[in-house]
């Protein structure tokens, strides 16, 4: 991956519900010690990150635009993130329709923004 290509924050790929992972995501993983091998045989380690960048990034977004709709805590002693949430609110909401990951290598402009966080948030009525 070229630093030249690719802005910190930009989607790399986006899934058909609208989540995606992010080209530093990306990087970072594939900076990790035998990353690139677990990235080409998709292994469980590599699935797991990368939903769970699809799912930070969805909450990140949510909070972008309210706050009050969940918290991130980052453990640094256990280098973990955690995620707190209403159950019935916004973020609940969205994360009840992110479907299974489909690593996928091109965005179509139709997939360019399913999850309406840039026009129409996932959670409105």
């Amino acid at each position: 991956m070229h630093d030249d290509l690719y802005s910190f924050d930009e989607p790399l790929n986006r899934e058909p519900d609208g989540t995606y992972i992010t080209a530093a995501q990306m990087k970072f993983f594939l900076n990790r010690k035998n990353g690139i091998d677990m990235y080409e045989k998709k292994s469980r380690s590599f699935v797991e990150y990368y939903d769970i960048c699809r799912v930070y990034n969805l909450i990140s977004g949510i909070m972008e635009k309210d706050e009050s709709a969940a918290k991130l805590y980052w453990n640094e002693e256990e280098g973990s993130v955690s995620i707190a949430f209403p159950d019935e609110g916004k973020a609940a909401r969205a994360l009840d329709r992110i479907k299974p990951h489909s690593v996928r290598t091109e965005i179509r402009d139709e997939d360019a923004d399913p999850w309406g966080l840039e026009q129409e948030p996932p959670w409105s009525d």
